[in-house]
């Protein structure tokens, strides 16, 4: 099924961050993992950080496009995700 939503996104390539990347502040954010600063894997887009871990795998086509994972703000809002194949960067896009 292709929906049609307005998803904007310069398509650019986003390397993917480890914990020992994060701010002390950003670590704070993740305290829910045992051990952030090795579990962390995530990336930054537009000044915040998130975690693969609260990515949900999407694997639908919008617009034409396949997406790997989403990650909802709200019913109406979030970002849509691409994985690289070798799993070392995104594509993030808002929704």
């Amino acid at each position: 099924m292709n929906t049609e939503i307005t998803i904007k996104g310069n398509g650019h390539w986003r390397e993917l961050i480890d914990g020992y990347d994060l701010t002390e502040v950003e670590l704070a954010e993740f305290d829910y993992m045992d051990n952030p600063l090795d579990d962390f894997r995530g990336f930054r887009y537009k000044g915040d950080v998130y975690s693969l871990d609260q990515v949900m795998r999407y694997n639908k086509t919008i617009n034409g496009k396949l997406y790997h994972g989403i990650y909802n703000f709200g019913f109406f809002s979030g970002l849509l995700i691409n994985l690289d194949n070798g799993g070392d960067a995104v594509q993030v896009y808002y929704y």
